[in-house]
């Protein structure tokens, strides 16, 4: 069944976790209808405050990942397959070098291009927000992915952080017991993401499994092999560790490795998040115990749905009126249920 606040699935089949992803995707249509500030009675066109200008013959849309990964690029794919359709629309996907200042360059070089659209996965929430207002006074709208921005925009399209790490201290607590120690593997401090994801894993185990006791909580940058390290040290403290929560796959993989040095495989509770195909085909291995799924494709898709109906339809960025969200629904994938995530949905 799915909950329909949080949108998570418990032990849902195939066609439910489609089902919902469906919902999510006419819940995202009437969303970016609605942000737009109306139709105009003179001309019909959506959200123009005057009379339509003629369309430009190519619209320019690009995504400017944070750097180079799985899921940003999963995203890029899922904007592709949709924007390949529209032959006036060019896309590209830009590198943001893990730099604030390189994403603002970007930005800036976007914006004079005349882009249409652009597709941000913002390093720092904060620091982009002037390019985002920058964007608007230009007529380019953004829209953001996974991480918001704080100054608004046209819409934003994430994974369920919080609700989805409250889920996993849920199924995680029962495969532990509903007792023991459980360390953190975490990213650097200051990302919202971050926060979301410690957060909700942190009150799920307070709801859901008082008996467990978080007992160390470190940064591991994101990074398999960090995370390698870091657990080694924590076991050496904690030789009694009964799971490991890493609030992405990579890190929760670093744990796996771990486990399999120190003979801890099938003892060790690890759950990781996001999704990705390594961590799928390790759940099904029987190794790594659990992670959050989300669709990043189907995410990239109505990413781009929302950029094509801003595009072609010449809405000016000023006209958006209210902010467009759409939480993802998820799957926490254990090794019970891992098989209703087919091949074509793995990224």
């Amino acid at each position: 069944m799915s909950d329909p606040v949080t949108g998570s699935t418990r032990a849902t089949p195939r066609r439910g976790f489609m089902k919902q992803a469906m919902a999510a995707s006419a819940a995202l249509g009437t969303a970016a209808t609605a942000l737009i500030g109306g139709t105009d009675p003179r001309t019909g066109s959506l959200g123009l405050a005057g009379a339509a200008a003629a369309a430009p013959s190519t619209l320019k849309m690009a995504f400017i990942q944070w750097q180079p990964h799985t899921v940003p690029a999963a995203w890029s794919k899922g904007i592709e397959e949709v924007l390949k359709e529209q032959p006036s629309i060019e896309y590209r996907l830009l590198d943001g070098q893990n730099k604030v200042e390189v994403q603002v360059s970007l930005m800036d070089t976007l914006i004079n291009e005349g882009s249409a659209v652009i597709f941000l996965q913002p390093i720092d929430s904060v620091a982009l927000a002037p390019s985002i207002n920058k964007a608007k006074r230009a007529g380019v709208s953004v829209i953001t992915l996974n991480i918001d921005a704080s100054s608004d925009h046209a819409a934003h399209v994430e994974m369920s952080h919080y609700h989805g790490a409250m889920e996993i201290a849920r199924v995680m607590g029962e495969k532990m017991g509903g007792k023991g120690e459980v360390a953190i593997l975490n990213a650097p401090p200051g990302i919202v993401i971050r926060d979301q994801r410690t957060n909700g894993f942190v009150d799920g185990m307070k709801k859901h499994h008082p008996g467990i006791r978080i007992v160390a909580d470190q940064v591991a940058d994101w990074s398999r092999k960090k995370a390698q390290d870091v657990l080694a040290t924590i076991l050496a403290a904690r030789p009694g560790l009964a799971g490991v929560y890493g609030v992405n796959d990579s890190m929760a993989l670093g744990a796996v490795d771990v486990a399999k040095e120190k003979g801890l495989l099938g003892k060790l509770v690890v759950f990781g998040n996001d999704g990705e195909k390594d961590a799928l085909d390790s759940i099904e291995k029987g190794e790594l115990t659990g992670t959050q799924y989300t669709d990043v494709y189907q995410q990239g898709r109505f990413a781009a749905s929302v950029a094509t109906l801003l595009g072609a339809g010449q809405v000016h960025a000023t006209a958006v009126k209210k902010k467009a969200r759409l939480l993802m629904p998820y799957l926490i994938a254990t090794r019970e249920n891992v098989r209703q995530i087919q091949p074509s949905q793995r990224w």
